[in-house]
């Protein structure tokens, strides 16, 4: 069965494997969504007669696992059994969808427009160049025992009354209060409990100090790579750095910045995101296989071609 036939089936099958006392105060929906990155997940709605309480569960796992061979009703049983667990999950929190209220908890996203072709039709963005858009989040915090976030799709900007400039104009002066920007050095991110955040305060560190890698994300590590984004980031970075420097698209939870001085060439960091992207990135997390390069003299930030190399400019910031 393809996956579209497997979630029928798994709609039409699921009520024999629910208690009766569940399933009579349940309507059980198949659903079909796209994610970011064009991800298109497929799912069963559980509605509860009566209550807006409707948890989706995505089965697209169980279908794959049903095609190596794993028997339909096994999956059934787990599938009732996730059920029963988000049955007894934390709600999430209540949220006030009012314009007054959102616009104190907005942040933003870092995706690519050519991977998102879909998901955009549906929610304001802004072009921020290099084939990369914003797009909005409220962002409910970490109570509750989740991460909780409410993307802004076009219907819920016009309950708001505002238009899509307003909107990210509003966005960019909260999110970086919410989701302050992060810049560390690779090694500790990687490896040391204590990190320095490099853009706190006066700091620039000293040519003989700087590293080859360095990560920008955002406080929580998710969607941090919108932080790339935030006013005046870039042209902080490249003080705090004493170069321009390239930024792999790592995910869209972080960007690498690799300073002119590190002497690894273009299509060497090229190959080096793609093939990230396509063995180690989960699909949904992929930002770009694009890599840029801020010109700290010109403030530019472009798209990379590793056919034309920078050699003049890493050789003087040698």
């Amino acid at each position: 069965m393809d996956v579209r036939e497997f979630t029928k089936t798994v709609r039409e099958e699921l009520p024999d494997f629910l208690p009766d006392d569940v399933y009579e105060n349940l309507i059980i929906e198949d659903v079909e969504i796209s994610k970011m990155n064009d991800q298109r997940l497929h799912g069963i709605i559980f509605r509860v007669k009566g209550s807006d309480a409707a948890p989706t569960l995505y089965i697209d796992d169980l279908h794959e696992r049903h095609e190596n061979g794993e028997d339909l009703g096994y999956l059934l049983v787990e599938l009732a059994n996730r059920y029963e667990g988000a049955r007894h999950a934390p709600a999430p929190p209540d949220v006030d969808l009012t314009w007054d209220r959102a616009r104190e908890n907005l942040s933003v996203r870092l995706i690519e427009k050519q991977r998102n072709r879909d998901f955009l039709r549906e929610r304001p963005y802004v072009d921020v160049g290099n084939g990369l858009a914003l797009i909005c989040d409220i962002n409910m915090g970490e109570d509750r025992g989740g991460d909780w976030r409410v993307n802004i799709n076009r219907s819920l900007l016009e309950s708001f009354g505002i238009d899509t400039e307003s909107l990210f104009a509003e966005a960019m002066d909260r999110a970086p209060e919410i989701e302050p920007p992060v810049l560390t050095d690779m090694g500790q991110a990687l490896f040391s409990p204590e990190k320095v955040n490099l853009l706190e305060g006066d700091m620039h560190i000293a040519p003989e100090d700087l590293g080859n890698m360095y990560v920008l994300t955002n406080e929580s590590g998710t969607f941090g790579a919108a932080a790339l984004f935030y006013p005046d980031i870039k042209e902080k970075t490249a003080e705090v750095l004493g170069s321009g420097y390239y930024v792999l698209p790592s995910s869209v939870h972080e960007v690498i910045l690799v300073p002119e001085a590190a002497g690894i060439n273009e299509k060497e960091l090229c190959d080096m995101v793609k093939q990230a992207n396509r063995t180690v990135v989960e699909p949904q997390d992929v930002l770009s296989d694009n890599v840029l390069h801020y010109d700290r003299d010109e403030r530019r930030l472009d798209k990379v071609n590793p056919e034309h190399e920078r050699g003049d400019r890493v050789a003087e910031a040698r």
